[in-house]
């Protein structure tokens, strides 16, 4: 059977907070939401995730032709935890990563989604074989109960001994996470019927995973604000190594490196496209653009053409930049807006970078507004040069923002719960670019 090209890519972010709820203060207290079994937890969130990709789909062409328009459709870092941060499993229980690849196959069979390419924020999991003896332990205790008092002196501090307590809090997080006690997994699930590939090796797959490497300051509470003591935090959890000494281009489907293609021809092996994934604090410190043209293997050290950052705590960043010239950026954000404006199409310069995009902005739910959201959109005019993110940095084009929309996204029905039991800043919203057409692909950007 004949299968159309992909010739175009339309992108699709789901604008709802991943932030934590119960906000206290700005020093990393919180709850996190979610269900205690890891199962129903999973298949309630991709129950809110589908609610939010069919909102998106009904506004889209009713007569586009086949599936020739890819669908990329992005979602906050952070979307997929539960009640205790990462989803905990013991040794010889599932990765529960692989029970939410078996729901995401069951809730979007190829016939209804043949050309929708998910790219699910990430799933938070640690192995750890007796939790209850890993929460009593003295190491977690101690670190726990120092964290709290750091965070209580600080409170009381003034001006210059203010700033000092809170140098020694960040100093003794920092030190803690050099000798963890849980190893933490941030993966960002890919998803779709359109054949994702590993370049070396030209394998096909349906399923692709990418590993966070660098710790945000942020990514987990210091403390519970409802008290309780069962929950991962900051200070006792670190990612694990990723060897990026040859390059972050995938070996296979499930390891930690980034970049990996698509095809856009069913029936020619050799028309790609690259697709490079990089979460939050990644991007922040030039994971992809560090490994740029790489010595060692230039031709898979070079630009991608899609370059998607996942985030709870992040915009795009022109030095870390590694899409060719008229490839895309875009950028999904769970935790802030980028200005004062809420659910309109903007444009304009962010950080350097001219951009469209959306905020999802509601009013305040707490004197610590964290429960925001953001998508960005740019494109390359000029690609980066070279691994320095310092030098020769991505020029970016000006773009039209005729073909954007926002849509807000109304409250699903659950089996189990309601949304506020998930995410603690409502439904959310999804904002679509490209919504008639989409944005034309390079093709033959790959010879495996």
């Amino acid at each position: 059977m004949k299968h159309e090209p992909i010739t175009a890519v339309r992108f699709i972010g789901y604008a709802i907070s991943t932030f934590p709820a119960h906000l206290r203060d700005g020093l990393g207290g919180g709850t996190y939401l979610g269900n205690a079994s890891v199962e129903r937890d999973l298949e309630m969130r991709v129950c809110i995730l589908k609610n939010a990709i069919d909102t998106a789909k009904a506004q889209l062409p009713a007569d586009e032709v086949g599936a020739t328009v890819n669908n990329i459709f992005l979602v906050p870092e952070f979307f997929f935890h539960g009640a205790q941060g990462p989803y905990l499993y013991a040794d010889g229980e599932e990765d529960p990563i692989l029970r939410l690849q078996r729901i995401l196959v069951r809730t979007f069979p190829a016939k209804d989604y043949s050309n929708w390419t998910f790219v699910l924020g990430t799933a938070i999991t640690a192995r750890v074989s007796d939790p209850k003896r890993l929460f009593e332990s003295n190491s977690v205790q101690v670190r726990n109960e120092t964290v709290k008092f750091l965070v209580s002196q600080e409170r009381k501090a003034r001006s210059a001994l203010s700033e000092i307590v809170t140098n020694t809090l960040k100093s003794f997080i920092q030190d803690c996470q050099g000798i963890p006690d849980v190893a933490v997994r941030g993966r960002t699930p890919v998803f779709s019927h359109i054949p994702l590939v590993v370049l070396p090796n030209g394998i096909e797959s349906n399923w692709m995973t990418t590993e966070k490497y660098f710790m945000s300051g942020e990514d987990f509470v210091l403390y519970s604000t409802s008290g309780h003591k069962d929950v991962i935090t900051e200070q006792m959890v670190a990612y694990p190594h990723i060897d990026l000494s040859a390059g972050d281009v995938k070996l296979h489907s499930e390891d930690s490196r980034a970049i990996f293609g698509q095809k856009i021809d069913h029936d020619e092996s050799s028309n790609f496209i690259r697709i490079g994934v990089e979460i939050c604090l990644d991007h922040e410190d030039a994971r992809l653009r560090s490994n740029l043209d790489i010595e060692s293997n230039p031709e898979m050290g070079s630009c991608v053409h899609i370059h998607l950052v996942p985030s709870c705590g992040m915009a795009i960043r022109p030095g870390s930049v590694v899409a060719d010239a008229d490839g895309f950026v875009f950028n999904c954000d769970g935790q802030y807006p980028l200005d004062a404006t809420n659910a309109s199409v903007e444009c304009g310069a962010i950080d350097g970078v001219p951009s469209i995009y959306i905020n999802h902005n509601p009013s305040p739910i707490d004197a610590y507004n964290f429960h925001c959201a953001h998508t960005q959109f740019a494109r390359v005019k000029v690609a980066a040069k070279g691994n320095n993110p310092n030098l020769n940095s991505a020029e970016f084009q000006e773009l039209d923002s005729t073909d954007v929309l926002c849509v807000a996204v109304l409250e699903p029905q659950l089996e189990h719960g309601v949304l506020s039991d998930y995410f603690a800043g409502g439904p959310g919203a999804v904002h679509i670019y490209g919504v008639k057409q989409g944005f034309s692909l390079k093709s033959n950007l790959d010879e495996v």
